[in-house]
């Protein structure tokens, strides 16, 4: 429950912080030109389907497009943080949240086995045992203390028990990537069945 506050007021923060960022353009029915564009998106009746459309399209694997180590591909936090934001308004939460557009690139990994490696910030601190967070910062730096986006930061869902970790541990995880483009609880990028790797 904690940890879903703390998630709820990083998102608050980020929506602050991106607050600035040009309103989305209603659509105008005295405009000719937008009436008679074919490519114009067409009205969505939920946020779930314009959450979902923001993501729509192919994203075809190419290995070549990746490093690999040994059967895992080598996820570095530059490739992540190609990843943009659109914002829109939450009912639930009663605020414009920022939801994520993954590149093709990170879009064509989810679900794949990836490596990455960065810094720990254990969850422990705060009654939440069996959760981690990796960062591409040291804590004094990260996305938590309002430093770097959220691009730079993913859960780390342990396949076993969670070893002790210390905060700003540098480590390694390999495990299976996981894109989040709608809940909450939970940061944009999951990594699934993660092992510790030495």
């Amino acid at each position: 429950m904690i940890r879903c506050f703390i998630l709820f007021f990083c998102f608050l923060t980020l929506a602050a912080m991106t607050s600035c960022a040009p309103a989305a353009k209603e659509a105008n029915p005295d405009n000719a030109d937008a009436a008679s564009d074919s490519t114009a998106l067409a009205p969505f009746d939920t946020l779930a389907a314009k959450i979902k459309a923001l993501n729509a399209g192919p994203a075809p694997f190419d290995p070549g497009n990746y490093t690999f180590k040994g059967d895992a591909i080598a996820l570095s936090w530059k490739m992540l943080a190609k990843i943009d934001f659109e914002e829109m308004y939450n009912d639930s939460a009663g605020v414009f949240v920022p939801y994520p557009i993954f590149d093709p690139l990170v879009k064509a990994l989810n679900g794949k086995t990836v490596l990455i490696k960065g810094y720990v910030i254990p969850m422990e601190e705060i009654g939440e045992a069996d959760i981690l967070v990796l960062s591409a910062n040291p804590f004094s730096q990260c996305f938590f203390c309002g430093n770097a986006g959220p691009e730079s930061v993913m859960d780390i869902k342990l396949s076993g028990k969670a070893p002790h970790f210390k905060t700003d541990q540098v480590t390694a995880f390999r495990g299976k990537l996981r894109l989040n483009d709608s809940d909450l609880y939970y940061l944009n990028y999951i990594l699934e069945e993660a092992e510790v790797v030495e």
